[in-house]
């Protein structure tokens, strides 16, 4: 699983524990943001941004990587980005 650093930077300033949680799981590998990436912004928020730039095709993933959300909508006209909704929580 592949991890955005500002997206998981955003959601532990959302609610602590999160950074902490995925951090220690050996199946996430946390991104940190590369120049193309700080290039991709498209008036979007910067870890919308990064999250859309891990997601779009490369060499290694020619079909992109899912983006594994709990809101979806700010990706659904951003293309080459597929959101997978994850179920609320309390």
């Amino acid at each position: 699983m592949y991890v955005p650093a500002l997206c998981l930077a955003a959601a532990d300033g959302m609610r602590k524990g999160p950074a902490e949680h995925i951090g220690a799981l050996s199946a996430a590998e946390i991104v940190e943001l590369d120049f193309a990436g700080a290039l991709l912004r498209d008036g979007v928020e910067w870890r919308l941004g990064h999250a859309v730039h891990l997601s779009r095709p490369t060499p290694d993933w020619p079909d992109g990587r899912h983006v594994v959300t709990a809101d979806p909508a700010p990706y659904a006209d951003m293309p080459l980005v597929y959101a997978i909704r994850l179920p609320w929580q309390r």
